[in-house]
């Protein structure tokens, strides 16, 4: 049939197919229509039926589907109608209680990356990860089918990655100084990132105030052989398609089960050819981790399943009560990260969490014994030659490395909220930090975002400065001040807590 690209704009993959055509090839409303390119399967779609909108011989392609599928007007291309039935028994059998085998995980996967499992489907598969869980065997065949349906980049060289499993506002900066730092002891480290879902700002929002993130994988090759590392976004690298299908769906259902969780990470590192992991799991009030039992548990997983794929995992399990740093957005976390590689200090939530994860990344390359790589990273981030790499990374991925963070802007729009009596800081709420931040317009307006003065235990006076939102829009400050002031999002306590009666 011949591609007849439509200007309209669809949500959810759909195809227009004439209703001659639907019943030749026994297409109805409940089937997939499947295309196909050169005898394989590019990418199913929901039908619409009709008898005017396309003609008999025409498949009709919403516009923006056309471009992602390089398909164009008039372009031939094969069609067949398809359904998720088998996949449909595969849950079946998974909501009774039964272990998958490797074949039935492998179709489920396949079916996601090409679209004949809808989303409904693919809810239901998260959702009985979470309730049922998935045993060792399951986890790995998980792994597996998602790094084998998409691209896999091979390096003549280990190399070696890190990796936060997130829920901390301030933590996309920790990678852009822990990366250079690793860099600059030796290591080759291609470290890739997704953007921000329903945080302030993700690790590639954050280096794309300094750098181009979307690189191609012959791009992150010549970046990581010529200066040794990179800071890149995922999106580009078709790492592991199935990860990035599901992790949308997780959000709307407000899921994150841990076979899920460590699939996810691992299938893309795996992707990778990475030889030695660092995991980073925050713990604490306000985090994805509330106990460090629950930490310990997902850590064993991690290690267990990196290792049967020839990777070496180290999980460290960090605090998180608090956001890291002072900065919240993607530009304010940028500054806050070239101002520590330029100036040779930080704050000590920044800097500890930093050296931390490049003293466990040259422990993994057998650079250093176990508890020594922490000292061998602070050198070299003192002696300048952290910032140096990160010069160098910026460099290779088209940015200014000259670039220093006055440089950058913040949003025009600003609101700084003031301490209304006296006593310690006991609690920051991270959720309610980083819903501040996101209503105030990052990750999209870069510029807009918090700027924190106080850190759990310091000591304030009526007065004192809190923090400070920043915004491009005037509405979208008024949005997130009004959100402040619903929540008690610094608490600031006294010796006496109550008088009675």
């Amino acid at each position: 049939m011949k591609v007849r690209v439509l200007d309209i704009t669809y949500v959810s993959n759909v195809a227009i197919i004439n209703e001659e055509d639907a019943k030749s090839l026994g297409i109805d409303v409940e089937s997939r229509v499947l295309l196909k390119q050169n005898g394989s399967s590019l990418i199913a779609f929901s039908p619409m039926i009709t008898s005017e909108l396309v003609s008999r011989g025409e498949i009709g392609i919403p516009k923006e589907i056309a471009k992602l599928l390089k398909l164009g007007d008039g372009e031939e291309i094969g069609v067949e109608g398809t359904s998720d039935s088998e996949s449909i028994s595969i849950l079946l059998k998974k909501m009774g209680g039964k272990k998958l085998s490797e074949d039935e995980i492998r179709k489920l996967v396949a079916d996601m990356v090409t679209g004949i499992l809808d989303e409904s489907a693919i809810a239901e598969f998260i959702t009985l990860q979470s309730t049922l869980g998935m045993d060792d065997d399951e986890t790995t065949n998980l792994i597996r089918a998602m790094v084998e349906t998409g691209t896999k980049i091979t390096f003549p060289y280990p190399v070696y990655d890190e990796h936060s499993i997130g829920g901390v506002p301030g933590n996309s900066k920790v990678a852009m100084v822990a990366v250079p730092t690793a860099v600059a002891l030796g290591l080759k480290v291609p470290k890739t990132s997704s953007r921000a879902i329903t945080s302030p700002s993700g690790t590639a929002d954050t280096m794309e105030v300094l750098a181009n993130v979307s690189l191609t994988t012959e791009e992150i090759k010549n970046a990581v052989d010529k200066a040794g590392g990179t800071i890149a976004w995922t999106g580009q690298l078709n790492l592991a398609p199935a990860d990035d299908i599901m992790v949308r769906i997780e959000r709307r259902l407000l899921l994150d089960p841990p076979s899920q969780v460590v699939a996810s990470i691992l299938s893309k590192k795996v992707a990778l050819g990475i030889s030695g992991l660092v995991v980073d799991l925050p713990v604490g009030r306000g985090t994805k981790l509330s106990t460090e039992t629950e930490a310990e548990n997902l850590a064993s997983i991690f290690v267990r399943q990196g290792g049967k794929f020839g990777m070496r995992v180290k999980a460290l399990i960090t605090f998180g009560g608090e956001p890291i740093g002072y900065t919240i957005g993607p530009n304010l976390e940028a500054m806050e990260a070239l101002t520590a590689l330029i100036k040779k200090e930080a704050s000590p939530s920044l800097m500890d969490k930093a050296m931390h994860i490049a003293g466990a990344l040259y422990e993994l390359a057998g650079k250093a014994n176990v508890g020594e790589g922490e000292a061998f990273a602070k050198e070299a981030f003192l002696n300048g030659k952290s910032y140096e790499a990160f010069k160098k990374i910026i460099e290779w991925q088209g940015g200014d490395p000259n670039k220093k963070p006055d440089d950058i802007p913040l949003g025009d729009y600003k609101e700084t909220i003031y301490s209304n009596k006296s006593g310690a800081v006991t609690f920051i709420d991270n959720k309610a930090f980083s819903t501040i931040a996101r209503l105030a317009g990052a990750p999209f307006d870069k510029a807009a975002g918090v700027k924190l003065y106080v850190k759990i235990g310091n000591r304030v006076r009526p007065g004192e400065p809190l923090y400070t939102i920043y915004s491009s829009s005037s509405k979208r400050l008024s949005d997130a001040l009004a959100f402040a002031n619903s929540v008690k999002e610094i608490e600031i306590g006294t010796m006496l807590l109550k008088v009675f009666p």
